[in-house]
């Protein structure tokens, strides 16, 4: 599905990039930071916007063999996915694909709203990890919790194959999550 995704990335305006970029967030936002938590909310939420339940080897896509369910949402020339992972990690994330890296302010401001709203919110490390030829990067806030933690995370993903990216497949995909996971054992 990722290649997939990444070829249509030449055929987009700027104003399109924008405007898809700004959808995004509020998509994230009215999901993830609004509904989430509460599993019915987000789930009214997204059948509202007319999104397509995933089946659950769509589902394993994404989430290999943890517990989740997801859903499709149409916009435009794309498809975005809406992922909830049920616990022991309990996250909420919007994915869509980008022709390019992109500004991230609306973002930065809903994210920043809410953690200042529950506080305690620090900077995670930058995450950045290889996987086959796809190179996966995150940035993030944590605020620790007595059972646990809750952390906003930004990923992005690219190809890094040369003789792939040169048949075009040179977009990104892009990942807002909001997860609480459970306090590690010792």
């Amino acid at each position: 599905m990722l290649a997939s995704i990444l070829l249509l990335a030449s055929a987009t305006s700027p104003n399109e990039i924008e405007q898809r970029q700004s959808r995004m967030t509020a998509l994230y936002e009215e999901a993830c930071l609004k509904a989430f938590p509460d599993d019915k909310a987000l789930e009214k939420v997204v059948l509202a916007k007319g999104a397509r339940e995933l089946t659950r080897d769509e589902v394993k896509v994404t989430l290999n063999e943890d517990p989740g369910r997801g859903w499709e949402l149409t916009d435009g020339k794309i498809s975005a996915l809406i992922v909830l992972e049920h616990p022991p990690f309990h996250a909420c994330s919007v994915r869509w694909p980008m022709p390019e890296y992109t500004d991230i302010r609306e973002y930065r401001a809903i994210a920043d709203r809410y953690e200042t709203s529950k506080g305690g919110f620090t900077p995670m490390e930058p995450y950045n990890a290889d996987i086959n030829d796809i190179h996966v990067h995150a940035v993030g806030e944590q605020r620790i919790l007595p059972d646990g933690s809750e952390s906003l995370f930004i990923f992005d993903q690219h190809l890094t194959d040369d003789k792939r990216r040169a048949a075009g497949e040179t977009g990104i995909m892009f990942r807002f999550v909001h997860q609480f996971a459970p306090k590690e054992k010792p």
